[in-house]
């Protein structure tokens, strides 16, 4: 009985981990001054005439996500949210789950206020920070090395960070919706 019982919890929690397929392409944030940006690169005119701005890298792709108690009283994605992404120098409105391409500048990439409404009418809020993608993956292969080889690796790999070199760019977003 408790091995049936353990075999139906992990099928619970396998299913609160399905995830809703993006079938929408990528929406493209919008510069909030659009006159002294080119395309996406919001310092895009600003660069050509010579002025010192952040260097745009290139366009990165971030899923954006929502979960929750849903209506039949299980947890698991709530497709259908709609989302505003605001940061200081663009903005994007979405029906989650989608993807939003946003300009990459490296360490100067600003933060994301990201502001979700279920279909329900319950709100959630997060900031969502840049991160140095390239240090978070040398940090993850330190995690099975104990505690000190996770050090000695952390030591390694901070050592080894460059903000020119290094990708950066947003984690996966996913906000958690709270109970009704």
């Amino acid at each position: 009985m408790k091995k049936i019982m353990g075999i139906c919890g992990a099928l619970v929690v396998l299913a609160a981990c399905k995830t809703v397929d993006i079938t929408q392409p990528p929406i493209a944030v919008t510069p909030n001054n659009t006159r002294t940006a080119v395309g996406i690169d919001v310092y895009g005119k600003a660069r050509a005439a010579g002025n010192p701005v952040p260097r745009f890298r290139a366009q990165k792709t971030v899923p954006i996500r929502t979960n929750g108690s849903r209506e039949d009283e299980s947890f698991g994605e709530i497709a259908g949210s709609t989302c505003k992404i605001v940061s200081g120098l663009c903005k994007a409105s979405i029906v989650t789950p989608a993807n939003i391409v946003v300009p990459d500048y490296s360490p100067n990439s600003p933060a994301l206020f990201v502001s979700c409404t279920a279909p329900d009418g319950r709100t959630k809020t997060a900031t969502v920070n840049a991160v140095n993608l390239r240090s978070q993956q040398r940090n993850a292969s330190a995690a099975g090395t104990g505690l000190l080889g996770a050090i000695i690796i952390g030591a390694v790999n901070e050592a080894r960070r460059d903000n020119e070199k290094d990708d950066f760019g947003y984690n996966p977003i996913t906000l958690v919706f709270p109970n009704p």
